[in-house]
């Protein structure tokens, strides 16, 4: 079964979280939740507390197919300024795992230099973020295993295969 890591940190946008984890386990994907907070509950951008699966030293990176960075403010930021989101979306890159972004997310990518000589997109006025990358309008973007988004909507299983 294809594993799907979907990182929440305080403030993450709910939708962007919970909408591809719903989807995805409908679609039959192994789906966990991860706390970058270290406790079992993360609050949302929209003060929704969510129940996650799994903390961030469970995240098995061999067995994965793709980690998904949700955005939202101050969600994206904060895993950003989380140097252990860090080292694991540098464990997915380095191992040619599938890393999706949506929204302000892509600037995850972009501040850690995934993103040279790439085409991304991202939120208005996160691409600032996009160092090295040519920033496309466009609401979705791919290149290899790197899935930048500009808002919810694109980010399917059907493009994962």
């Amino acid at each position: 079964m294809k594993r799907i890591y979907i990182l929440l940190a305080a403030g993450f946008e709910e939708v962007e979280a919970l909408t591809p984890a719903d989807v995805l386990r409908r679609a039959g994907y192994e789906v966990f939740l991860v706390s970058t907070t270290g406790a079992p509950n993360v609050k949302g951008a929209h003060d929704i507390v969510v129940k996650t699966d799994v903390f961030m030293d469970d995240v098995e990176v061999d067995s994965a197919t793709l980690l998904l960075l949700p955005g939202g403010i101050p969600g994206a930021t904060n895993l950003l300024a989380n140097e252990k989101v860090k080292k694991l979306v540098a464990q997915f890159h380095s191992r040619d795992k599938w890393l999706a972004a949506i929204c302000a997310a892509p600037m995850i990518l972009g501040e850690m230099h995934l993103l040279n000589g790439k085409k991304a997109t991202c939120y208005p006025g996160f691409e600032k973020h996009l160092y090295g990358a040519t920033w496309l309008i466009h609401p979705r973007s791919q290149m290899e295993k790197l899935l930048p988004e500009k808002a919810l909507a694109p980010p399917w299983p059907s493009r994962w295969k």
